[in-house]
């Protein structure tokens, strides 16, 4: 009886010291072939790799009047030469994305963007959006501008007050960026509100 356990004993031992080495050979096998594969070359020895960047603007320009029942916005974007040539060259793909983008931004605080358009500006090296914001006026003469200052780190308490404007200067993202919010009457205001004072 002792002889058959010890003889299951070394059997087993041999089974797993045999699957152990065929394992660890199937292993080799695969690692070798993954050292041997050849790098990926490139189609032809004259290709160059093309470096992909976003342009990004140099400056920004925000202006928005009050003017009754809507805000009319334009934002002027400075670009390098570069950037504002190739923008230039894909005119109309330009415009759609611009134009889409801020009103999807917008609907995001259930405001709208009212006959957008996008000039450019060759002397400048600018784009500018245009358009009507409906829904950030509330009561008569007062205006809400979550929809302006909901992504950004501040709110109108960082603004430059005089008597019927707000003016901000800093950088957003990186960028320099002016916004300036212009009304027909005397101003007061809080955290994201203004109204007649």
């Amino acid at each position: 009886m002792l002889f058959i356990k010890r003889r299951r004993h070394i059997i087993n031992r041999d089974f797993f010291y045999s699957s152990l080495l065929t394992g660890l050979a199937f292993l080799g096998m695969l690692i070798g072939n993954c050292i041997k594969a050849p790098p990926h070359k490139a189609t032809s020895e004259k290709e160059s790799i093309i470096e992909v960047r976003e342009s990004q603007e140099l400056r920004k320009i925000i202006q928005i009047k009050a003017t009754g029942a809507a805000l009319r916005y334009q934002r002027e974007s400075l670009w390098a030469e570069k950037d504002f040539s190739e923008i230039v060259k894909s005119k109309e793909k330009f415009k759609s994305n611009e134009i889409n983008s801020f009103k999807k931004y917008l609907e995001r605080y259930n405001r709208y963007a009212l006959n957008p358009e996008i000039k450019f500006d060759g002397a400048r090296k600018s784009t500018v959006l245009l358009c009507d914001i409906k829904g950030a006026r509330y009561g008569s003469d007062s205006y809400e501008f979550h929809w302006l200052l909901g992504d950004l780190p501040f709110d109108l308490y960082q603004f430059r007050q005089s008597k019927k404007e707000l003016n901000y200067e800093g950088r957003i993202n990186g960028v320099p960026t002016t916004i300036r919010l212009v009304f027909p009457y005397t101003i007061a205001h809080c955290h994201e509100h203004v109204w007649p004072m």
